[in-house]
């Protein structure tokens, strides 16, 4: 057992560590590392190596808790979810783990890493596979339903992830305002005036209206999984 620092009453456990190294990462002060998990946990770096081998075993468990976040939001939309309609309960999951992803939007960039083979993985896709049978596909069908389905709602929420990111690092987070483009008269003939203004507008809506943004994003989540099966 590592020996915890003097003043430290209890154990540390692996919960502890993972809930810390999300709460760093969540409050922006810069990735967490041993020693900063360490400092906050009020123990030495020893004891978070007793639990984690590297800090890439506490980022991999961080992304996991996140994932059960969704989890735990998906049921609260949908209680039962493998007796419910497929595609309302892929809308809800695409909703769910959006919702949980941009809660802690800092450590997004690791859900694009290849998952591990653990035990919720292979729960998940179960799932997914049962899904999109009860949709009417099937083995190479349901692959294909499975990776548009994905890439839409993975990508859509590491684009409103990094954007955050990105605008934090540049100081721009708080800004306000719709974005207005400017076109050449040639550009301005092929298309009308107030489609140009609702892309400009859509293109910052992540920024000006979260709200809608949302609901932009389940539009479309919708029409993709209406467009699935037969």
């Amino acid at each position: 057992m590592a020996r915890l620092p003097k003043g430290r009453e209890t154990n540390l456990t692996p919960e502890a560590i993972v809930a810390e190294a999300l709460r760093q990462f969540d409050e922006g002060a810069g990735e967490p590392t041993i020693r900063s998990l360490a400092a906050g946990l009020g123990a030495g770096p020893s004891a978070i190596y007793h639990h984690f081998p590297s800090r890439a075993a506490i980022v991999q468990r961080a992304v996991e808790r996140v994932w059960g976040e969704a989890l735990a939001n998906l049921v609260e939309l949908i209680p039962r979810p493998l007796e419910a309609e497929p595609r309302e309960v892929l809308v809800a999951c695409g909703l769910a783990s959006r919702r949980a992803w941009l809660t802690h939007f800092r450590l997004c960039p690791y859900l694009a890493a290849s998952p591990e083979g653990d035990d919720f993985t292979s729960e998940a896709l179960g799932a997914m596979a049962a899904l999109f049978e009860g949709l009417g596909l099937e083995g190479d069908e349901a692959a294909a339903a499975f990776y548009a389905y994905g890439t839409f709602m993975l990508g859509s929420i590491l684009f409103a992830a990094t954007r955050l990111i990105a605008n934090e690092q540049l100081a721009e987070r708080g800004r306000r305002g719709a974005v207005r483009t400017e076109h050449s008269e040639a550009m301005a003939r092929r298309s009308g005036a107030a489609t140009r203004r609702s892309l400009d507008h859509v293109i910052a809506v992540s920024v000006t209206d979260p709200a809608e943004d949302e609901e932009l994003f389940v539009g479309a989540l919708r029409g993709l999984v209406e467009g699935l099966g037969p």
